[in-house]
Order: structure tokens, then sequence, then C-alpha cells
């Protein structure tokens, strides 16, 4: 019996078990009638009255074509908040896997995005561990959490998450999708299954999709499919591949265009096999010796704000005269997928103060990443992303 069924046979019968205690409104978990039988609950409180759909965390199924479930309320507001503050200063233009498997912009795809390691902190580790509860797979077989933003008319058309040929081009063998909205979006955003043959678990979600579309709820590109509207601290979990091993092409799915608002969510793929275990397990390692012995002054400036303009080796002035800044210009001054070591020395940045957001989302926009705006962050609960800096003499230490 492979992964995915076990997995598929677990949330099976833990749905048949749990719909046959909820006869009852007051059963485990106290969930209101109208969620009888098509819900799990994560509240371990007996009371109907200490359940509130809006706060209490619990599971829905929504999809029957592809396998979907929207797990309310899954993260809490500060984990939200930290997410995002440690993933903006890093995000760049998001990017698709190229003919060759490699990582390539495209107007598929029209977000801004940054990985987060899965053992990166505690906090996303706990997450990560969460999901891999909830799911009954492994954390080990979860990709590194990737974090998403999309202002309007933001897009990521439809597609499929993974192949499940080796010789096919892009991600292979990733059985399901969990992706979590860390924001609210006003209008527009949607997580639509539109492969033309999609269904809804039941009756009664799809006469409620249908009445929020004549009443203009959702947007054009959710209209006639399964589709969730972000809500923050909601996940929605989806099955790429049915319990026998075949693909599941109801699976095809798209982020429907930010109309109004803006959109923050987090999705993470989880695999058949163990994903990159090598590095899962020098992760593990260096968790480890860093909490033994704290985080070294380079590490904490490699994750400051790419605006603030510093060296990260001693060796940069030397480097930078020997003509190294256009015969190493990747390493010296960065690339698209990394911050250069030397961009003081190469006066490709300006020294900026820490308070000047102005002149650090000069430097932000010179390399690509995202420029940030205080009010968003503060809506956010970010605002303390602008604190993640560090004096550039700090560099003549290392």
């Amino acid at each position: 019996m492979n992964l995915l069924t076990q997995a598929t046979l677990i949330c099976i019968a833990l749905l048949g078990f749990l719909s046959f205690c909820y006869s009852d409104n007051r059963s485990w978990g106290g969930l209101p009638d109208n969620l009888n039988g098509k819900a799990i609950s994560m509240n371990s409180k007996a009371s109907s009255t200490l359940f509130d759909e809006d706060t209490s965390p619990w599971v829905e199924q929504v999809g029957k074509k592809p396998r979907a479930f929207l797990f309310h309320n899954f993260l809490t507001p500060a984990e939200r908040s930290h997410i995002v503050k440690v993933a903006a200063p890093q995000m760049r233009r998001s990017t698709v896997s190229g003919p060759h498997g490699e990582s390539v912009v495209d107007d598929i795809r029209t977000s801004y995005g940054t990985f987060l390691n899965r053992l990166s902190d505690p906090i996303i580790e706990a997450v990560q561990r969460r999901i891999s509860l909830w799911t009954q797979l492994p954390m080990d077989h979860q990709e590194d959490m990737q974090v998403l933003r999309y202002s309007i008319n933001q897009t990521y058309r439809a597609h499929l998450d993974s192949g499940n040929h080796k010789g096919e081009p892009g991600p292979q063998f990733r059985l399901a999708t969990f992706l979590l909205y860390l924001s609210d979006v006003e209008e527009g955003g949607e997580t639509a299954f539109p492969s033309g043959h999609s269904e809804w678990y039941d009756e009664s979600q799809e006469r409620a999709a249908h009445i929020a579309a004549a009443e203009g709820k959702i947007s054009d590109c959710a209209k006639g499919n399964v589709a969730v509207k972000p809500r923050a601290g909601n996940g929605i979990l989806f099955y790429s591949f049915h319990p026998n091993g075949t693909m599941d092409h109801n699976a095809l799915h798209a982020g429907c265009p930010v109309i109004r608002g803006i959109k923050w969510s987090a999705p993470i793929w989880i695999h058949h096999d163990p994903f990159r275990p090598e590095e899962f397990e020098r992760k593990l390692k260096q968790r480890s010796t860093l909490q033994t012995n704290g985080e070294s002054t380079l590490s904490k400036m490699r994750k400051a704000d790419p605006g603030m303009c510093m060296d990260f080796h001693k060796s940069c002035n030397e480097w930078a005269s020997n003509g190294e800044c256009k015969n190493n210009a990747p390493f010296m001054v960065g690339s698209n997928f990394a911050i250069g070591e030397c961009r003081l020395s190469c006066g490709t940045c300006e020294i900026c103060s820490p308070s000047d957001y102005t002149c650090r989302n000069r430097n932000r926009a010179k390399q690509g990443y995202l420029i940030l705006d205080p009010k968003e962050m503060s809506w956010l609960g970010a605002e303390s992303v602008f604190e993640n800096s560090y004096k550039t003499d700090e560099s003549s230490e290392l």
C-alpha cells in the first residue's frame, strides 16, 4: 500500500467516524447542526457553546473532484504576521519550472515570492509539522514553504502542481498541495479548479456557490467551478493523485486574478517520497548547532533587508579592487536568485539610513525585490519588518 493510499484511507476513516459522532451536535468538537456530516473539528472542547465557526479550527470537505479540504482558522494571527515578516524582505518576481527543470520567469505566474526553509525557525517548523499531523504525510516529504504576494490583476493561470513521469519537465510526484491564506482579499483571488469536471462535495455547497455568483460575490474566474475564497488563516488541501496512484486531472487549478486588494498566500507541496532528504538532515543538524551556540552575526546579516547596502565578506574591498565586480558579477553583485556578497564595495547600492524606506526601496528595485509598503506591512501585522536590518559597519567584524 503506497503512502497516498494510506493517508487517504486515514482521512476517509476519520470522516466516516466523525460524521457518525456528529449526529448529536454536542458530540466531540461541538459542531453546529449545519456542519454535521461534512466537517472534522480540530477543537477538543465538547460543548457547542464553545465552538465558533469564525475562530475555532475545523476542517470541511469542499471538493469531491478533486478531493479538497478547507481548513478553517488553521493559522493564528501571530503565525500569519510572522510568516509575512520573515518572507517579505526576500520576495522577488515568482518563477515557474522551465523546459529543463530550471526556474524561469513567465507571465503564467505574475506574483512575487520567496521560499522559507522547513526548519528555518520554530514558527515555520511548527506550522509545517501541523500540516504533517493533519495530512498524515511526513514533514520531510514537504517542500519548503513558498510565500506569495499577488496585487491587482496578478494571477497564476490554470496548471497542475505535479507530473507523473520522470521524463517530464518540472516537479514530479507531488501528491498533494496545502495552500495557506495569509490575508483576506476584497475581491477576486480565489483558488479555482477549472477542469470542467470539478464537483463540490455536497449540493448545499454548490447551491451556495451559485447564489454567490448571482450576487456578484465571486469573480468570473471562479464561477461554475469548485472554488475557495481566500480568508486569512484558512488553508486548502487538495490531492493531485487518486488513491490508486494515477493523476487526478481535476486538480487543475488557478489563482484567480486579484480584482481589489492584495493576496498573500503560502503553498506547501507534499511529495510521494522524502523531499531532498540530505538537505533536511543537514538543516536538522544546523538547527541543533544554532540552539546550542546561537546564530552568527553573518547568518543574521544574510537575512537582512536587501534594501540595506552592505558587504557579507571581509575580503570584498580587495576583490572589488581586483576587478571581481565585473569578472564574477553573480557572486559579487547578485543574480536573479541570490543577493550579492559585495554590493557595497562594488558600488551597486546606496547606503541608507534604516529609517529611510524610500532609499531602501530603491536598492530593492535595482535587484528586482518587492517594494515594501509600510502601510501594507502594518495591515498584515508585520510592521516590524523594517527593523530587520543591520548597520553596514558590522561587516568589518567578519
